[in-house]
Parts: structure tokens; sequence; C-alpha cells
């Protein structure tokens, strides 16, 4: 399609300048600010994969439940290759159940820890001194 298009312009400018008559002298351009076009907005749409007219669309929309938020769909044919194949899915299941038990482990803290607040950087005493010395109308101490 894009190929096409490119042909199609190609063409359309080729078949423009053979057009023009060769004796003809050009008009110098005037000095001047350039001409400036404006040109409206483009937007750009990937190509999309065409709907299955066969596919089943379920008119009723359900909200996740506490049994559907903890089911894990086995993967399919297609989702093990992407994954890394049978072997790299148990590696990464095994450290996930490892990774489950060591959290049971009494005296496991969390490594994500709160937000503490610092200290403002100035005590009163100096922002006031500061406000002094960035007011305009002020004579310096």
């Amino acid at each position: 399609m894009r190929a096409l298009l490119l042909a199609m312009l190609c063409c359309a400018f080729a078949d423009s300048g053979a057009q023009e008559d060769p004796g003809a002298t050009t008009p110098e351009p005037t000095p001047g600010p350039d001409p400036v076009t404006d040109m409206e907005a483009v937007r750009v749409v990937g190509e999309r994969s065409p709907a299955d007219p066969f596919a089943f669309r379920n008119p009723v929309e359900v909200e996740a439940t506490a049994f559907s938020r903890h089911w894990d769909e086995p993967p399919s044919l297609e989702e093990i290759g992407m994954r890394g194949g049978l072997v790299q899915i148990a590696i990464n299941k095994g450290l996930e159940v490892t990774a489950a038990g060591i959290r049971r482990l009494p005296g496991w803290r969390n490594p994500v820890q709160g937000a503490i607040a610092r200290p403002p950087p100035l005590d009163d005493e100096q922002a006031a001194r500061a406000a002094r010395l960035h007011d305009p109308g002020a004579t310096t101490p």
C-alpha cells in the first residue's frame, strides 16, 4: 500500500516536471519573508488485524472475583515458547515458590521501606535571614 502510494507520487512529480517548457525562464524569488505553509495535523494509525467474524464476543461484562483474581490460566503452546520453554517456566515457578517460603520465615523484613520525612533544611532563624537577604528593599545585615 505504501509502495503504491510512493510510486504514484513519484509519477506525479515526474509528469509535472516533464510538462514544463525547457526554454521558459524561472521567476526570481523576491526578497522578503519566506512563505510559511501550515499543514493540517496527520494522524498515523497502525495496521489492525482483521476482526474474526466467528469469534465469541461476550455481551456481559463480569467483574473480577476472589476466585478469578487468583486463577492462573495454563499457558498455551505459543505462550510456553514465548516464555522460554518448559524448563524456563519450571525454573521461574520454583523461584516463586522459594520466594514465597522465604517471606514466611520469622524475622523476614520487606526490603521496601516507608518514606521518612527529612527535617527542613533551614531552622526558623536561618529562614528569616534568607528572607531578609532576598527582599529587594531590605539592606544587608
